[in-house]
């Protein structure tokens, strides 16, 4: 446990303050909703989705909010513009908290940016994301948004080091010709979220992990990740549950993976890091109870370092 010595950046999005020293605030955790083959959506393209379903899951997540004090965002996911709009005006109707506006298709994340300021929640949605992709035409769309936070991506595809990370967010890297936290000022965002970027085991994973420590100690701002992704990228951890199935063992087939997903969490927690973005927010109810026992874990280290833990962390709520 420790304790940086550079101020540390909490940003506060649609009420939820994010950020700060490790055992301070509680750990962000966002679960995507409306995702690729997500059980709820019946047209995937056109946006049609079970609301009575879709309005259950963002609620579950919104108890465990309330149980842990971890502070809940939902990632809205949608393939086309069509879709992503629909689902951002629901996501919006039923709830106050924080969004992410992601998409693989940049038309669809325009679209959201524009019709978020159009109805008047951009306050609530953080973009996904600035990254060394984004093209000018995207950038200007942001730039005339309302939208004032977002993730920022610090991936270099042309380096996958702890300095290579560094550099993409101050000056652009091996990849782009500026930083990524230039690019997202003069987009007007106020509010930055850096993504470190964990990629698969053996192809700069721990890099990324450690990443998380080199952000906060030379720039103080919220840092975190997807981190979810790596067991889903694990081709041993595929093989063997593919042999757990083909051995009858269906159920240990299903828990080994969960136990890594969810597990996956608490390392990029245990790195200091802000928030997590945890998968499926069908997992909320397992994600949130494993996430606030490390942050009360980290909290109780941090108190004799003379660190304070927020009101409503877990280790206030939950002891």
């Amino acid at each position: 446990m420790f304790k940086f010595e550079r101020e540390q950046m909490v940003v506060e999005i649609a009420g939820r303050k994010i950020g700060g020293q490790p055992g301070e605030y509680p750990t962000a955790l966002s679960g995507t909703i409306f995702y690729a083959r997500h059980k709820i959506v019946e047209d995937e393209r056109k946006g049609i989705f079970d609301k009575a379903a879709a309005e259950d899951l963002i609620n579950k997540q919104a108890e465990m909010e309330d149980i842990t004090g971890n502070p809940a965002l939902v990632q809205v996911f949608g393939g086309t513009p069509e879709a992503l709009v629909k689902y951002i005006d629901f996501v919006a109707e039923i709830w106050d908290g924080p969004m992410l506006l992601d998409s693989t298709a940049k038309e669809a994340r325009m679209a959201a940016a524009k019709r978020a300021t159009e109805a008047g929640y951009a306050d609530q949605c953080i973009y996904n994301s600035i990254n060394v992709s984004i093209d000018d035409e995207e950038f200007q769309n942001l730039v005339e948004s309302d939208i004032e936070a977002s993730i920022v991506l610090c991936f270099d595809p042309m380096d996958s080091s702890v300095e290579g990370k560094l550099n993409v967010l101050l000056n652009g890297g091996k990849t782009a010709d500026k930083g990524m936290l230039e690019l997202a000022e003069k987009a007007g965002i106020k509010y930055p979220l850096v993504d470190v970027a964990v990629t698969p085991l053996g192809n700069g994973a721990g890099n990324a992990v450690r990443a998380t420590f080199a952000v906060k100690a030379k720039l103080g701002l919220p840092s975190g990740s997807g981190i979810h992704n790596v067991p889903s990228a694990w081709d041993w951890l595929r093989t063997f549950r593919k042999q757990l199935r083909e051995s009858g063992k269906t159920q240990l087939a299903k828990d080994v993976h969960h136990v890594c997903d969810i597990g996956a969490n608490i390392v990029q927690v245990m790195a200091s890091g802000d928030f997590v973005l945890y998968g499926p927010i069908d997992n909320a109810q397992l994600a949130f109870p494993a996430v606030a026992m490390t942050d009360a874990m980290i909290a109780e280290a941090a108190k004799e370092m003379g660190i304070n833990p927020v009101d409503n962390h877990p280790i206030n709520k939950l002891l």
